[in-house]
This record gives C-alpha cells, structure tokens and sequence, in this order.
C-alpha cells in the first residue's frame, strides 16, 4: 500500500471534527478522540462494524485486522489497495460518529 496515498486521505479528510493523531505509535484519523482510520505499518485499518468487515472481506476489498498474528481486533479491518479508501473512510468516521 502506498504511504502517499495514505498521506493524501489524510489531506483530504481532516477539517471539521476529523484531526489527526496517534494510536499505538501509528498516525491516524480521529473524529472527536476516537479514531476511524489507522496507517499501521504498510496497512490502512478502518473501524467499521463487523458485518460491513465480513461484506468487504467477502469482496476481496478487506481482512480483518489481526496484530501481530494474535486474535483479530474487533470491528477493525486492513483495506487491500483496491478498495475505495476514500469511501470505506467515510463510513468508518460514520459509523465512529454513531458510536
């Protein structure tokens, strides 16, 4: 996944409520003081409910996030480079916001 793209998600997203911040080490997205999108490592991770996780990784557009090959951590997910990064996350920061 590409670093720049990430950095131009984050040009594009942050105004209003949406900052940016750090989680775990990693730069992110935040809405408020909670996080919807995470650069971690190489990866973009989204916060999105569980069943959106399952509709995505079905697609082939996500896999659930799991660190460090430990147990998946709920409701986040890793994006594939195909997926519309953009539009996955504006979902996240929704579902964030109803949260």
């Amino acid at each position: 996944m590409s670093r720049q793209r990430f950095d131009e998600l984050v040009e594009d997203s942050v105004g209003g409520p949406v900052t940016t911040g750090v989680m775990f080490g990693a730069r992110g997205l935040r809405t408020g003081t909670r996080f919807f999108a995470v650069w971690w490592g190489d990866r973009l991770l989204v916060k999105l409910p569980s069943e959106r996780i399952a509709d995505l990784h079905v697609a082939g557009r996500a896999t659930p996030f799991v660190p460090r090959g430990r147990r998946p951590m709920k409701n986040w997910a890793e994006l594939s480079d195909d997926a519309d990064w953009a539009a996955v996350c504006e979902e996240a920061r929704g579902y964030v916001e109803a949260g």
